[in-house]
Order: C-alpha cells, then structure tokens, then sequence
C-alpha cells in the first residue's frame, strides 16, 4: 500500500517554513546606520587618542594630529581611503574637532588658545538614515562622546 502526505500536513510544514523564512530575512536587514555610528565613534576616538599622546604646544595652526574634520565631505573622503562607504545623511555643527594633551575638545586646531576650548556640551555632527537620527554630542574637559538617538519626526 502506497502512503502520501494529507494536505494537512503540506500546509503545516509550508507554514513552518514561510515562518523560518520571514524569521531569517528579518534578522538580516541592514543596519547602515549603526554601521556609520560605529565608524565616527571610532575615528573620533582615534582623533582623542592621537591628540592624547602628542603634545601640540607651541605648534602653529594647522597641525591636524589629534583632529578630525567633520564635514561630510571629509568624513566620507576618509572612508572611502579606508574601503567603507558611509551611507547616512551627515549633518555637521562644527568643521573640526580637536583633542588636546589632556583630552579635552576643542572646535578648532587652535589648542592653545582659550576660545577654542569646549566649555559646555556641544553636538557636533547628526547622521540620518532612514527614519533614524543620531546626534553625537561631546562633553567639556573630559572629551567624552555621547550618541543620542532619536526618531524623525514628519518633515
């Protein structure tokens, strides 16, 4: 005697399946701008990091050690150097960050002088993809970056 599957049990199995498949696809959407965050954060640290172990005093304007531009342009010249493609809307307050010897954040490569350094906290870029909007923010003295995330509202 011959034995098949009832439609029943194909119906349940394709279910099962179209679950699995709705499942897998989910988990792999992209996250461009967690991508695009990670990649700022870090070289805004290589940036701090940099200005840390190098002393500027005395130096004339115009030494970019400890610095990053962030004009989007520079920023996605700077990926593109390093073989990434930033893919969020970037949104610049300041032109240049930089770090002194003791890590705090100035808004130019002016480190010497008393203007340029940070003195209450500051947003410096804004990156958007999508229905997402992050503002990275800097502290005085400490030089510390915070991510902020937001939901866009309708524009």
């Amino acid at each position: 005697m011959k034995r098949a599957f009832t439609l029943m049990e194909l119906i349940v199995v394709m279910v099962i399946l179209g679950v699995l498949i709705s499942l897998a696809l989910y988990s792999y959407k992209p996250k461009n701008l967690q991508h695009d965050i990670d990649y700022i954060y870090l070289k805004i640290l290589e940036a701090k990091y940099q200005g840390i172990n190098f002393d500027k005093r005395g130096l004339s304007k115009g030494n970019k050690i400890g610095c990053i531009e962030l004009q989007e342009e520079r920023l996605k010249e700077l990926a593109k150097k390093e073989h990434y493609e930033l893919k969020s809307a970037i949104k610049s307050f300041i032109t240049t960050l930089c770090f002194d010897s003791f890590g705090r954040a100035h808004i130019d490569d002016t480190l010497t002088l008393p203007h340029s350094l940070l003195t209450k906290r500051k947003e410096i870029l804004q990156l958007s993809y999508s229905d997402q909007s992050v503002i990275f923010e800097v502290l005085p003295q400490s030089g510390y970056v915070i991510i902020r995330y937001q939901k866009k509202t309708g524009e």
